[in-house]
């Protein structure tokens, strides 16, 4: 495979209706989605990227996808206009320029670089693997400010500007999440009054006893103009955040094509490991509803969504319920359909152009399975 191959057309009209409990008005649009799938090429090179992208992002003006594989320490840099491999880097795990003993995230950052947070350190780094400048997000550089707390940060984060993040922070006790902001030249974190707490504790999971594990599921969160906006994998809604006030705006919305949350059921204390699993595979069985990335050449918002009746990750793909929601600027939802022709756990996506791009592992080649989605303006 050495040149992009496109296949799968596949046309979907459909019309749907939905509300928003904030301004209670709901709206009908016919979408028009159109499928393909394609296959990006890597050369004479192997890359990683095909078999997974956990630590990869976009570049700030989206025409270029980065990937950095955690064994060899390798960037992989592709131009998706092109939909070829540009060049690989090589980042380097001692020396000055060295990473974290383990990256946990990567975000791209001005001027063509990258910020990428480890266990252990973190820092700008320019494509090449030069570090240009030290960033700590490391918990115990923060310990002062909450001195009677052990906790440690969640990989998910927003950047306000060059030196104030929004985080999430998780208490080793309680094991509910909780917000921060850190002033990373000061190295003082403010703890937020996180609303969202007490409805996520109702659905974890935590396994006591030697070694304690806890799952209490996903917060993505999107820095929007001047807002930071908060989803839950739970629940059908938007928490807007306002980091200068530090006040909240819950927006709920009502689904028509499926629950508005996780129903629940499942037991949240449990003492084994193969009970705490099976109690994970419960709650999955749910609808899960994903991030939502924005798309500014239609200045909409994109979510995927899906209710898995799998018994494993390997068997009965087919058996996924796929649904595309679409949100526009002012945060109202416009439209949501099922995906009659995906019909598998959503991989890693992001929009560009009016169009979802999906990672998909095509036989370790790297490849993205597209909806360009029409109709919403």
């Amino acid at each position: 495979m050495k040149n992009p191959i496109l296949f799968l057309l596949v046309i979907l009209i459909c019309s749907c209706s939905s509300e928003s409990s904030k301004s209670n008005q709901g709206a009908s649009i016919s979408l028009q989605i159109t499928q393909d799938t394609v296959l990006v090429d890597p050369g004479d090179d192997i890359v990683m990227a095909g078999t997974n992208i956990w630590l990869s992002t976009l570049s700030e003006d989206k025409k270029m996808f980065y990937n950095l594989d955690r064994k060899s320490l390798k960037l992989e840099i592709f131009d998706l206009d092109e939909l070829k491999l540009v060049k690989k880097a090589q980042f380097n795990n001692d020396g000055p320029n060295a990473l974290s003993a383990y990256v946990i995230s990567i975000k791209s950052w001005h001027d063509e670089n990258l910020f990428l947070q480890g266990f252990d350190k973190s820092g700008v780094f320019d494509l090449d693997g030069n570090l240009i400048e030290k960033k700590s997000l490391h918990a115990v550089d923060y310990a002062s400010s909450a001195p009677d707390m052990d906790f440690s940060f969640k990989s998910e984060y927003v950047f306000l500007n060059d030196s104030t993040v929004i985080i999430g922070l998780m208490s080793m006790f309680d094991n509910i999440p909780s917000l921060a902001k850190l002033h990373l030249n000061q190295q003082k974190m403010e703890l937020i009054d996180f609303p969202y707490a007490k409805r996520i504790d109702e659905f974890s999971i935590i396994l006591e006893g030697e070694i304690m594990m806890a799952s209490i599921g996903s917060i993505y969160k999107h820095k929007f103009g001047d807002k930071v906006l908060l989803n839950s994998n739970y629940f059908n809604d938007c928490l807007v955040f306002d980091p200068e006030a530090s006040d909240y705006e819950l927006i709920e919305y009502e689904s028509q094509l499926t629950s508005n949350k996780k129903e629940g059921g499942h037991k949240q204390k449990v003492s084994s490991r193969d009970e705490f699993t099976e109690q994970q595979k419960m709650l999955r069985k749910q609808i899960e509803f994903g991030r939502w990335v924005w798309d500014e050449s239609s200045e909409k918002f994109f979510r995927l969504s899906y209710f898995d009746t799998t018994d494993s990750e390997e068997s009965g793909s087919n058996k996924t319920r796929v649904f595309l929601t679409v949100f526009d600027k002012d945060l109202k939802m416009l439209a949501e359909t099922e995906l009659d022709s995906y019909k598998k756990r959503p991989g890693t996506y992001f929009a560009k152009d009016g169009t979802v791009w999906i990672h998909e592992n095509v036989d370790d080649d790297l490849g993205f399975v597209r909806l360009k989605v029409a109709g919403v303006g």
